[in-house]
């Protein structure tokens, strides 16, 4: 097969697009169609086409009289052609590049080193966490004339991928940050997996690392020795090129550096042990380079902690803020926006606002032409620029409505609710270090409780595609959304839902469907019960109620015959073939058939559905197969006699995974989209939701002291106990006081004691001398946990979750 053409017109000025979701510059884009996991991109190609994409790499080659436009690429494997289109990209540019890999700590890395050595390069970087197969080469992609320094991530999982980002990126500088057994599945050892990940380096002129891992140690000599790779190592030992000793004091940690045969010192602020690793790995580096040790303490001291995610907050005015303050480059602004544009698509009532500051990056004026142009092709409503030079260039962004500059943060905090006021908007926040917006950030947030439930949108995505792939290609998706969708937000996740696509929403009362109609939800809803005088609301808002018993169908054709619709109005029918909730019984079949026979002008009959009563437990498996048989035998009837064909469902999350086999028209999904699968059949469902508080207050109490109401909690020795901000109104019942549930700080366990008070709890700490005030507890954060809960009420996770107030304040975000 001929060698790929990189030269040619096919691939000048264009755009890579890998998400069809993310399209906005139609005619010049290429679309790869990467088969994932659990998607694949060849689906999507009549639909962007349709959309004016005229460009494609391809598998499977395509039905071309479909598309006489277009221009295609087709090559077995489109991730690979990416990677040598990046390969061809990378060896247009002679500059260092930093490659960092490891088990752990490769983006805060990353981040940090960007921070540190802005002010020095003008710096190309991974953008987020891009370190794959695919994010390697969309980074390097990102390299310009203007860079003079390159940093990236490059992570593996398996055996010969890191000989497909050695070749993309050449590294001249290599850091190794750890070993761990994180991603160790792919190996067979951690001997493997450590010589797979430097081959990363095999062409560096140095590699950095920690002499403190022994292991890694020994296989990076070995593997060194007489090359022309220089090691470049640091640790508690003379061995090391650069000997440091830590000191971990209450907020700080004091460094010891042997350094051009003096010893110097530095503090670092922080304390635990990953930090400190990064950051003595920054401090390498930073040697490395040349930077005097006064420049290095003076940058390290103004490092702080890393956002490894964009998260969706509430702010003031009804608005949302995108919160990216922790640094400002363009290929992360990019990124960002993409984030703003996919919030906007599903919420277009919100108007698009960015807060940026100077980017440090930028050598010249005339660079901050392509950032108006590109809020333009994004459409930015309101721009607000921090910054002598934004200041300095204001008339570059005249083309956008709404327009502020100021030289300093001071002065745009200053003017906030004077010259400037949001009111339901979507504000992305990107700043880099020096103009500290995370103070923009407070201001601009809504002022909140201390315990959050964060929901993970992209887990939500990722569990919604492995239950689509359990279907039969004609099956149809409802999604239940009642009960605010298990306690995560139901708006929120029926945007989702919508953007990717099923078929119905369910909600439990009508209020709920009114609530999602009035923000813009257009998907068919179901709602599960409703009453007469609700009938109005439920027409007006087109909802489609689900009609169980005669007298309930007689009063809502008796309501229909008061309206002059033009068509008959959607109903479902449910059955009860066992349950014995609601539903129609066998019995009443004669009467049912006549009345719906009789009223075909009013009544639409979209659905028939029942529900099974065990459809997770296996001891019940033939009355499972009882009722399925019955449902289907009573929908057959109904279906017969009225000569129609409906929307016949039954299974949910659970059935859907125990009986395949009987997917009729449609299944309902419900916990299962939250990561929870009853039958523990579906390994790479992800936890959707995590339930998190903070340490309000430490006290340290002797023998015998009692804690709580009704002195219930008493010490048998002396201890340290953490008042944590939630209690039974948040949803942490009293059941759960006493010992009877833990909670994780630091990654531990700690015991509650006492009784839950209505805002307030207390765990022992007694075992976690490092535990803070200030610091994060985390109630629950994976399905083990949620059940754990559970098991204590004696109950199942749909109780847990849906328990949690609506006074806990719900943050949105994709990791």
């Amino acid at each position: 097969m001929a060698s790929i053409n990189f030269d040619s017109d096919f691939w000048q000025q264009k755009l890579l697009l890998i998400d069809s979701r993310k399209l906005i510059f139609p005619a010049q884009s290429i679309f790869f169609a990467i088969k994932g996991r659990l998607t694949d991109g060849h689906h999507f190609i009549a639909e962007l086409y349709q959309q004016g994409v005229r460009h494609f790499v391809l598998s499977e080659a395509p039905a071309l009289e479909k598309y006489p436009e277009a221009n295609f690429i087709v090559r077995p494997n489109v991730v690979q052609v990416l990677q040598e289109y990046a390969q061809y990209h990378r060896a247009q540019f002679e500059l260092p590049v930093i490659a960092i890999t490891g088990s752990n700590g490769k983006t805060i890395l990353k981040e940090w080193l960007s921070q540190l050595l802005e002010q020095d390069y003008t710096l190309a970087k991974s953008p987020k966490s891009y370190n794959s197969q695919i994010g390697v080469p969309l980074s390097v992609l990102a390299i310009n004339a203007q860079h003079n320094l390159a940093i990236f991530e490059a992570g593996i999982s398996t055996v010969g991928e890191m000989q497909q980002l050695q070749a993309i990126l050449k590294p001249s500088i290599g850091i190794f940050t750890n070993i761990g057994k994180a991603h160790a599945s792919g190996f067979s050892n951690l001997e493997e997996k450590i010589k797979e990940k430097l081959y990363l380096f095999r062409q560096a002129r140095i590699l950095i690392y920690s002499i403190n891992h022994k292991l890694l140690h020994q296989k990076i000599t070995k593997t060194f020795t007489n090359t022309d790779t220089q090691l470049w190592s640091w640790g508690a030992s003379t061995e090391a090129k650069i000997p440091m000793y830590t000191q971990v004091r209450t907020h700080k940690t004091l460094v010891q550096i042997h350094w051009t045969n003096k010893i110097v010192r530095l503090a670092i602020p922080f304390t635990n042990a990953a930090a400190i690793e990064n950051c003595l790995h920054t401090v390498a580096t930073l040697l490395y380079l040349g930077l005097p040790i006064q420049t290095i303490e003076q940058r390290i001291e103004k490092l702080r902690d890393v956002p490894m995610r964009l998260e969706l907050k509430e702010g003031i005015n009804n608005s949302q803020i995108i919160d990216d303050s922790y640094n400002n480059d363009l290929e992360g602004l990019k990124v960002a926006l993409d984030f703003l544009q996919q919030k906007h698509k599903t919420s277009p009532e919100y108007s698009k606002t960015l807060i940026l500051s100077d980017i440090p990056e930028f050598k010249n004026h005339q660079q901050y032409r392509s950032i108006a142009r590109l809020l333009q092709e994004h459409q930015i409503q309101k721009f607000i620029g921090v910054g002598s030079v934004l200041s300095q260039v204001a008339a570059y962004f005249n083309a956008i409505a709404e327009t502020y500059f100021f030289e300093t943060t001071n002065d745009l905090i200053a003017n906030l609710g004077a010259k400037i006021s949001f009111y339901q908007e979507s504000i992305l926040l990107k700043g880099a270090r020096a103009f500290e917006f995370e103070r923009i950030a407070q201001q601009l947030k809504k002022r909140i409780h201390g315990t959050i439930l964060e929901i993970n949108l992209e887990a939500v995505t990722n569990n919604l595609q492995i239950y689509k792939n359990q279907l039969l290609p004609k099956t149809k998706m409802m999604v239940m959304v009642k009960a605010s969708a298990y306690g995560s937000g139901s708006y929120e996740i029926a945007q989702l839902l919508q953007y990717n696509h099923v078929d119905y929403l369910g909600v439990a009362y009508v209020d709920e469907g009114v609530a999602l109609r009035k923000r813009g939800i257009q998907l068919p809803i179901m709602v599960m019960n409703s009453a007469a005088y609700e009938f109005e609301i439920l027409c007006k808002h087109r909802l489609e109620p689900v009609v169980y018993s005669l007298s309930m169908l007689n009063a809502f054709v008796h309501f229909l015959t008061t309206k002059a619709l033009d068509t008959p109005y959607p109903i479902h029918l449910e059955l009860d073939t066992g349950m014995h909730r609601l539903g129609f019984v066998a019995d009443e079949m004669p009467v049912l058939l006549s009345t719906l026979r009789k009223h075909q002008s009013l009544l639409d009959l979209k659905g028939i559905f029942s529900h099974l009563a065990a459809s997770d437990e296996q001891q019940h498996d033939s009355f499972s197969k009882q009722q399925i048989q019955t449902f289907q035998d009573l929908a057959q009837e109904i279906e017969q006699h009225l000569s129609i064909t409906t929307i016949k469902h039954l299974l949910n999350s659970a059935g859907i995974t125990r009986f395949p086999k009987h997917q009729f028209d449609m299944v309902r999904l419900g916990i299962g989209l939250y990561g929870i699968d009853p039958n523990q059949q579906l390994p790479l469902l992800q936890n959707v939701i995590c339930l998190k508080t903070s340490i309000a207050q430490i006290k340290t109490l002797d023998a015998k002291e009692t804690v709580g109401y009704s002195r219930k909690g008493t010490l048998k020795q002396p201890s340290r106990i953490a008042i944590l901000s939630i209690g039974y109104a948040d949803g942490f019942l009293r059941a759960f006081g006493n010992g009877n549930a833990q909670v994780k700080i630091n990654n531990q366990l700690a015991p509650t004691i006492g009784n839950i008070c209505m805002d307030m709890c207390f765990v022992d700490i007694s075992h976690l001398p490092e535990a803070k005030e200030g610091d994060e507890v985390i109630i629950f954060d994976q399905r083990e946990m949620i059940e754990a809960l559970a098991q204590t009420l004696e109950t199942i996770p749909y109780e847990i979750l849906t328990n949690i107030s609506a006074r806990v304040p719900r943050i949105f975000y994709e990791a």
